[in-house]
């Protein structure tokens, strides 16, 4: 992959394109490359400083906002996993990068499961945090309650929703003034909500695009403690279907797991650095 260039930031937007799909994208840092994938409604704004964290770890960190995020491209039609995968390998073409770590949370996992199953060849390794690929009876449920919350509930009360889903009982429990100031901030667009509607309506539908039954690639799953959003029986269960892949819980983490516990971070850290 090409790593030299050192980047601190965007001056001006970026566009990556995948026929007619724009795809705004940024960077941060220089070395070995990876690509952040949002979860469900998500945008690269949603990663925070997390870039600038990996940036300083010494890798060169791509995120971006889907299709029906702006300033990328309105979403057209349904929402399909596979186009999504397209849009990450026209960002892998536009920044220059021949092959990539994609480091992918919640929904954001699976679509990091479907480019590796699509091109290999481009992508070195995967960090799939509070992932599952188990479409569950329960994880159906909770795909449909997303959905409602989407269409129906106010911004303005939208982060008391997901609130008890996001983040773990310890969390909630000493960083309470964190939660305050994340919920608070946590108002999406119309574009975003939409979004979430439809690829909720994908997760409830045919998800043979991110079976990861085909990866042969390293894989390192994390799941948190005390996650009630996606359980860690159903992060183990998608391991345990990526040969080779490592299964790891975090203690003292939720959903979020990368902002609620720093050893997530030093985890996937430490298995992206490995040869």
């Amino acid at each position: 992959a090409r790593t030299s260039r050192p980047m601190t930031g965007d001056s001006a937007p970026r566009f990556a394109a995948n026929g007619a799909r724009r795809i705004h994208w940024s960077e941060e840092g220089a070395g070995t490359p990876l690509v952040l994938l949002p979860g469900l409604g998500g945008g690269l704004r949603s990663f925070g400083t997390l870039p600038r964290r990996f940036a300083r770890a010494e890798f060169r960190a791509l995120t971006y906002d889907p299709v029906g995020i702006p300033p990328s491209s309105g979403l057209k039609g349904e929402f399909r996993f596979d186009d999504a995968a397209r849009d990450v390998l026209a960002v892998l073409d536009a920044s220059g990068v021949e092959r990539a770590d994609l480091v992918g949370t919640s929904l954001g996992g699976k679509v990091a499961i479907a480019v590796a199953s699509l091109a290999p060849s481009r992508v070195r390794k995967l960090a799939l945090l509070a992932t599952s690929a188990s479409i569950t009876p329960r994880a159906r449920r909770v795909h449909r309650y997303f959905a409602v919350i989407a269409e129906c509930v106010p911004a303005d009360r939208f982060g008391d929703s997901i609130a008890p889903f996001l983040f773990g009982a310890s969390f909630l429990r000493d960083r309470p003034q964190v939660v305050d100031d994340i919920l608070r901030a946590t108002r999406p667009a119309a574009t975003a909500r939409a979004l979430m509607v439809a690829q909720t309506r994908a997760l409830l539908g045919n998800c043979d695009a991110f079976d990861p039954r085909s990866i042969a690639v390293p894989a390192l799953c994390i799941a948190g403690a005390e996650d009630t959003l996606t359980p860690q029986d159903e992060v183990a269960d998608t391991a345990a279907r990526i040969a080779g892949a490592r299964f790891l819980v975090v203690e003292r983490a939720g959903h979020s797991l990368l902002l609620e516990n720093a050893a997530s971070f030093d985890a996937v850290v430490g298995f992206l650095r490995e040869p």
